[in-house]
């Protein structure tokens, strides 16, 4: 089940109905309510790893508490590392396994040493990497006295299987999200309304674009060998807005599905391609993952790495960014892809400019010529980049690159069903345009019509609907699933 699917479409008003009118006497019936519909969430999506989300749960629980009751010393120290290293085996089982084998295999039969291995049949839970990386930054932040371990296994539980969030985050921080559920929820009609919004518009993106594009950025890639350099170029710029739609379409669903029920989650995006540098970019893009790496991997190693100065800095932030690589899956073309990016920091490291940022055409509907650029750089940069992201090894990637900077480029793309290229291309438009018109609020139409008469206001929000109706395409699996 997922948040596009019809099953969806009956799931959540069950769930709002029932919060609301049946278990809304006080918040241990409202979490109640929303464990036991997380469970069926997840179990419709993935029944076969309930077991592991169950375990994870209770090992870091009890780990936490653990924690907190021993003194300063090797026993808490222990305990502690024992629970990052339960969190981290899990996570490397699951997900990194057979690509660290296969890895290590190919590189003793380089040597000579002959070994054949067979990779493992592993199934990958869905959302694993989220709701590991949230246990492991609960275990960090207790260990640091940052927050006191919670005595509500209801809560904790609700915190760790939240549906809206399970799938693909965003990676919540737990002092963020346990008071909101400790306490009683009282229904708030404007914040549902606009959460409502959201999720219309997390539909248009994720319905409109994403899954209208998805099928035509896999058949560029499948048949990069065959197409010209104009054609992979737009095939990377189409893949970079899919991804983004996709991925964003989902935080903007989530968020709304969330606010249904007067709860507050990170929004992941902040509409990233209107950025002018990489660590701008960085902050709005997958936000929840950026700030965790940031606090949990960044700043304890340029702390330790303050002796060096600069180069401590850059060094930190390229060993973040592989992690940020190694995140997105196993495989050689995410880690050079998180290199690349961490290279990108370097020339603003040296500047001394990777903190000064700046909102561009900050109250202005039209932003400057040297603001344009940066944007438009940016994002071809991004673009060429995220290639190794959807490449299936690193012989595609530098493939499809060399052919990119090849006199081909400088010719007519050759493109299937040109007429759905181009509707597809006029949504796009019309969503950097509604983006870039709500750039300043919590999501595009947090406002966009809201001054509005009724009248338009409605043929506005009915016109969204029609087009997912009418234009939506062929339904694709949400492309952070895997990772």
């Amino acid at each position: 089940m997922t948040f596009t699917s019809f099953e969806f479409a009956l799931f959540l008003p069950i769930v709002f109905l029932l919060y609301w009118l049946v278990f809304n006497k006080n918040s241990n019936t409202q979490n109640i309510l929303l464990l036991l519909s997380s469970i069926v969430f997840y179990c419709m999506a993935d029944w076969k790893f309930v077991s592991l989300l169950a375990a994870s749960g209770f090992v870091n629980f009890y780990l936490a508490k653990l924690i907190a009751k021993k003194e300063e010393g090797k026993i808490r120290k222990f305990i502690f590392y024992s629970g990052i290293v339960f969190n981290i085996a899990i996570l490397f089982y699951f997900k990194y396994f057979n690509f660290f084998v296969q890895s290590f295999v190919t590189l003793l039969n380089y040597s000579g040493v002959n070994i054949n291995f067979t990779p493992f049949h592993i199934l990958l839970p869905l959302g694993i990497s989220f709701f590991t990386f949230q246990m492991i930054g609960y275990l960090i932040d207790v260990n640091n006295e940052e927050i006191k371990p919670t005595n509500d296994l209801l809560s904790f539980f609700t915190y760790l299987a939240y549906f809206p969030k399970i799938l693909s985050g965003p990676i919540e921080r737990v002092q963020r999200f346990l008071p909101q559920i400790q306490k009683k929820r009282e229904f708030d009609y404007d914040i549902a309304v606009d959460g409502l919004r959201q999720i219309l518009w997390g539909l248009f993106k994720k319905m409109i674009i994403a899954d209208r594009l998805t099928p035509i950025v896999n058949n560029i890639f499948n048949n990069y060998q065959t197409l010209n350099g104009s054609t992979l170029l737009l095939g990377a710029i189409f893949y970079i807005i899919s991804l983004y739609a996709d991925f964003s379409g989902y935080s903007d669903m989530a968020c709304g599905v969330s606010k249904l029920f007067n709860i507050r989650i990170t929004n992941n995006f902040a509409f990233p391609f209107f950025s002018t540098n990489i660590s701008d970019f960085w902050k709005k893009w997958h936000i929840s993952l950026t700030s965790w790496l940031m606090d949990y991997v960044f700043t304890p190693l340029s702390f330790i790495l303050r002796g060096y100065k600069k180069i401590g800095l850059a060094i930190s932030i390229l060993i973040t960014f592989l992690i940020v690589g190694l995140w997105h899956g196993a495989n050689l073309t995410f880690i050079v892809f998180g290199f690349l990016h961490g290279l990108y920091f370097v020339p603003i490291i040296i500047k001394g400019s990777m903190n000064k940022n700046k909102f561009i055409a900050a109250g202005k509907l039209i932003p400057s010529a040297s603001e344009s650029l940066g944007v438009l750089g940016l994002f071809l940069l991004v673009s060429i980049t995220s290639i190794f992201g959807r490449s299936e090894n690193i012989g595609q990637a530098l493939g499809y690159l060399s052919e990119i900077v090849s006199p081909s480029l400088f010719t007519v793309p050759t493109l299937t069903n040109m007429q759905n290229v181009l509707t597809t291309m006029i949504f796009i438009g019309i969503c950097i345009l509604i983006e870039w018109g709500g750039r300043e609020q919590d999501h595009a139409i947090a406002i966009i019509g809201i001054k509005w008469k009724r009248t338009l206001r409605s043929v506005f929000y009915f016109a969204i609907v029609l087009a997912i109706f009418w234009f939506g395409g062929n339904e694709q699996q949400f492309i952070y699933f895997q990772f």
